[in-house]
């Protein structure tokens, strides 16, 4: 639903815009000397357009490609935690007690809190303690036998890597395009649509729909900008690919009616090649 807002304002704003000022130009302006322009300004159209077309492509790429990016980085956040617990069992018990415990509280933390404050551009970090609480955790394991060692081995691992997908979802959602980039986006959209206005076509209505075609098109393209500069948006689906199953999966004993039954973690993999895991054990 916010995102329909969005489109209206972005979208509706510029169409009414637009046509305000192709109105305003044709009462204003004589017929002849609009005329008189049309040859340079087709030329000039057409240079002005290609260009702005290469700077629009250039950053709708990029922000399509920091989405993906923060899409993988979901998957690798909850697989990283799902692979802590299985790696918790090599330890003691109350080694292992502790490491689900800090699992549970990051994991309710973050899908209650932090994921509904990035998806509005905030930070809410309320994984913080938890994220801190592993940590120490895990620096104070006494280690016995290879196997142990091995294993610690990988939980260093894997927790650099959860670390890198925490923290590039608590940066990613406010790092969005600087308001340079910005102006010249909006600026040259209003370039484009002026060199409209030097085009007089006998059919009114014929050239408000042209003008509104260019307007549309242009909208929608920073509508998706816009829209793709936070990659945690609800309506994008990021966060399907992170932290959305049962919490309470972690804990040693949970109540089935809390943990969903037989419900494990399970991380939506939105990428092709993100392996398939077997069903007997959480997505990882």
């Amino acid at each position: 639903m916010e995102t329909f807002f969005d489109g209206v304002l972005i979208i509706g704003g510029s169409l009414a815009l637009a046509l305000g000022g192709m109105w305003i130009v044709r009462t204003k302006i004589a017929r002849e000397s609009l005329l008189e322009n049309h040859e340079v300004a087709g030329y000039m159209l057409s240079i002005v357009g290609t260009l702005y077309a290469i700077l629009l492509g250039l950053i709708v790429v990029n922000v399509q490609t920091k989405f993906e990016v923060a899409n993988q980085m979901a998957v690798t956040e909850a697989n990283c935690l799902s692979d802590l617990a299985h790696l918790a069992a090599l330890y003691s018990e109350s080694t292992r007690k502790q490491i689900h415990k800090h699992l549970y509280d990051y994991a309710s933390a973050a899908r209650d809190q932090d994921w509904s404050a990035v998806s509005t551009g905030k930070a809410k970090e309320a994984t913080i303690p938890s994220y801190r609480a592993l940590w120490k955790t895990i620096n104070k394991m006494e280690l016995s036998g290879n196997k142990q060692e091995s294993g610690f081995s990988n939980i260093l691992t894997t927790m650099a890597q959860l670390s890198d997908a925490r923290r590039f979802r608590m940066v990613a959602s406010q790092n969005g395009l600087s308001p340079i980039l910005w102006a010249v986006l909006i600026i040259g959209e209003v370039l484009i649509v002026w060199f409209t206005y030097f085009f007089f076509v006998e059919n009114i209505k014929a050239q408000v729909i042209m003008t509104s075609f260019v307007v549309v098109f242009l909208s929608l393209n920073l509508l998706l900008v816009f829209l793709y500069d936070n990659p945690y948006r609800s309506e994008l689906g990021a966060r399907n690919a992170g932290v959305t199953f049962h919490p309470e999966w972690f804990l040693e004993n949970p109540e089935p009616a809390k943990a969903g039954g037989d419900t494990l973690p399970s991380a939506e993999h939105t990428k092709s090649d993100v392996d398939s895991r077997p069903t007997d054990e959480p997505s990882r």
